[in-house]
């Protein structure tokens, strides 16, 4: 998936790949090494933050999408993954991928 990503963005901390999917709906996976946030806490909360981003981003076309954090010792943040995710809507419009609202 990563390798094959049609649409690539970067934020902050965050790297993001996506490629079209067959459902309807957009999906969501998530790397967050423990390499990068060394305490589980820690590890939990970007995804918490990530995740719930993921479920408010409005007009998310159908695509696959990973994000990975690739800072040691980020700081992640609520705007930096939207910021991520408008990235994302941008990007796919002017590739003219997917379902984009």
């Amino acid at each position: 998936m990563l390798r094959r990503a049609e649409v690539r963005a970067t934020k902050g901390p965050l790297r993001l790949a996506a490629r079209r999917s067959a459902t309807r709906t957009p999906r969501l996976g998530l790397i967050v090494g423990k390499r990068c946030l060394r305490r589980a806490v820690d590890r939990n909360r970007a995804k918490r933050v990530i995740r719930e981003s993921f479920r408010h981003a409005p007009d998310l076309p159908t695509f696959d999408i990973v994000v990975r954090v690739a800072v040691t010792g980020a700081e992640v943040s609520r705007d930096v993954v939207d910021e991520l995710f408008a990235a994302l809507v941008d990007a796919a419009k002017r590739r003219g991928l997917g379902d984009v609202g």
